[in-house]
């Protein structure tokens, strides 16, 4: 039976500018909201480095996405490690998707983002997210977790676990679910998102 992931035309998405618009106002992403956590983590990091990283794992997730949905593979040569990884999880975790790629937003408090999957792994309702980093960021991981779990509660979906799945280049994964206290994640993302209402309410007077 399974979740039942709900459709919201209302929330949209430009991939260009990564702008989210909830029926044409736009509101913040997961990702902007972070961006001091991101900094403090990834600062000393080169951009170019940043950015060749943020393509491979945009280029790893559509693929995962594709064969989701369709049973399609569809993945450059030198990426197909990543992929492999993912299949490996899927089989050793008995993995039954719901949805990929879902666009939700929280009702109260209007911010927005992407899930990578709702799924069923070993028959529990999962929140999965997918990174192709080399390292791994408890911190920065726990609260986006609990902002997209928070959204999506926000439209009646719960789930009964969260992980983060590290792939790898060598076609091996890691499965992380060891992170900071929820209470604790959800406390800085809404000190992230006051902070941002501040800037955005005062900083144009």
């Amino acid at each position: 039976m399974g979740l039942n992931i709900p459709q919201l035309p209302e929330l949209t998405f430009e991939e260009d500018s990564h702008t989210y618009r909830l029926d044409g106002l736009i509101i913040p992403s997961v990702t902007t909201l972070m961006k001091p956590l991101s900094q403090a983590y990834y600062g000393g990091i080169d951009a170019k480095v940043l950015g060749q990283a943020a393509d491979r794992g945009s280029a790893v997730h559509s693929a995962i996405d594709l064969y989701s949905k369709y049973g399609v593979i569809d993945i450059e040569p030198e990426l197909e490690g990543y992929f492999e990884a993912f299949r490996a999880w899927a089989k050793d975790f008995e993995v039954k998707p719901y949805a990929t790629e879902t666009r939700t937003y929280n009702r109260s408090l209007l911010y927005a983002g992407t899930v990578d999957m709702s799924c069923s792994e070993k028959g529990v309702d999962t929140l999965a997210d997918f990174k192709t980093t080399a390292s791994f960021s408890p911190m920065l991981c726990g609260v986006q977790l609990e902002a997209y779990d928070r959204a999506q509660e926000s439209h009646g979906v719960k789930y009964q676990n969260r992980v983060i799945i590290q792939l790898k280049k060598d076609g091996t994964y890691r499965r992380h679910t060891d992170f900071p206290p929820r209470a604790e994640c959800w406390r800085v993302f809404t000190s992230l998102l006051n902070v941002s209402g501040f800037i955005a309410k005062y900083s144009n007077k």
